[in-house]
């Protein structure tokens, strides 16, 4: 019989023993893991705070906030006379109707899946004007799943002095359009903008100028064969990746309808090709319903101040004319 509780007596000490290394294995594993978050949240709080030149925030696809850098949060208590928090909505914070109704549109387009560019202008403090260009981008799973958007505004306001005359212009018109200066269909910049870029780069430390004509090929048979919203989508494709395949500096800009134009400032010939080569082959990969993407070019460039702009213009067009005629074809 005292064999008998001797052996439980061990068999107890062993599970008892067991259970205690798994115990402090499972703690180890927490701390180990907790350590590790703490670390990544310091980074990224670092992050944030670091940026000065921006103000961040991210939200999820409830628009509640997710994270948010001080600089946004002395925006949002400026602009909309609120403290911000985590798992706030966004949009209950936003009495004006227009802004409300404008800040949606673009949240609901980067939740759509799209990435792009707008200018808009902040108060901040509460006596300085802010111009800052809000780069957008959706937030996703490994798998592809958007759980989110993520926005970095820019401060531009030394940069481009020439938006604020713009800013005043807005005053005296209604559209979204004219308060963004970029396109509301594909995000990228309105012609009035570009047509005041384009004289602000025309001047010789930007030189060699180049102008790019673009053409989304195909947009009436689209539009009739599949309706308005499958040519939608393929415009924007078409310019999603048309835009992620310039620089920073480079402007991308819709003229009219189907035509689009980059300027890309100090680039000349190989480099111009170059680019649009890398452009030509993003597109090559992509299609709307079975519809490949097809984007004629056409490119001129600017070397000398004695040189017309509206020349360089026009060369351009004449190319991307006979490019299309060779798409067509």
């Amino acid at each position: 019989m005292k064999n008998n509780n001797k052996t439980i007596n061990i068999k107890t000490m062993n599970e008892d023993n067991r259970q205690r290394k798994n115990d402090h294995f499972f703690e180890e594993c927490i701390s180990t893991l907790s350590e590790k978050l703490e670390l990544a949240n310091s980074l990224l709080t670092t992050i944030l705070e670091t940026t000065h030149e921006f103000m961040i925030f991210g939200l999820d696809t409830e628009y509640r906030y997710l994270s948010f850098n001080n600089r946004h949060k002395d925006m949002a208590k400026a602009q909309w006379g609120k403290n911000i928090a985590i798992g706030m909505k966004i949009l209950d914070l936003i009495e004006d109707n227009e802004e409300w109704a404008n800040m949606k549109s673009f949240f609901d387009r980067v939740l759509s899946g799209e990435q792009f560019s707008s200018i808009e202008e902040y108060d901040e403090n509460n006596t300085t004007i802010v111009l800052g260009k809000n780069h957008w981008a959706p937030i996703k799973k490994s798998n592809g799943e958007i759980t989110g958007l993520v926005c970095f505004i820019q401060d531009i306001s030394e940069k481009k002095q020439f938006l604020k005359e713009l800013l005043e212009e807005r005053k005296n018109q209604d559209t979204i359009e004219s308060l963004t200066f970029c396109d509301q269909l594909t995000g990228v910049y309105n012609r009035k903008f570009y047509e005041k870029e384009l004289t602000r780069l025309d001047e010789k430390s930007y030189y060699p100028l180049s102008i790019i004509l673009v053409n989304v090929n195909n947009m009436d048979l689209v539009n009739s064969q599949y309706g308005q919203a499958v040519g939608d989508s393929y415009i924007k494709k078409s310019v999603q990746i048309l835009n992620n395949g310039c620089r920073g500096d480079d402007v991308v800009a819709r003229l009219e309808g189907d035509e689009f134009v980059i300027l890309m400032p100090r680039t000349e010939g190989a480099k111009v090709e170059r680019a649009i080569d890398r452009i030509k082959r993003s597109l090559d990969q992509e299609k709307i319903r079975s519809i490949k993407l097809s984007v004629s070019f056409g490119f001129s460039t600017k070397y000398e101040e004695s040189e017309s702009i509206g020349d360089i213009f026009n060369m351009a067009k004449k190319y991307l004319i006979r490019n299309k005629e060779l798409n067509d074809s």
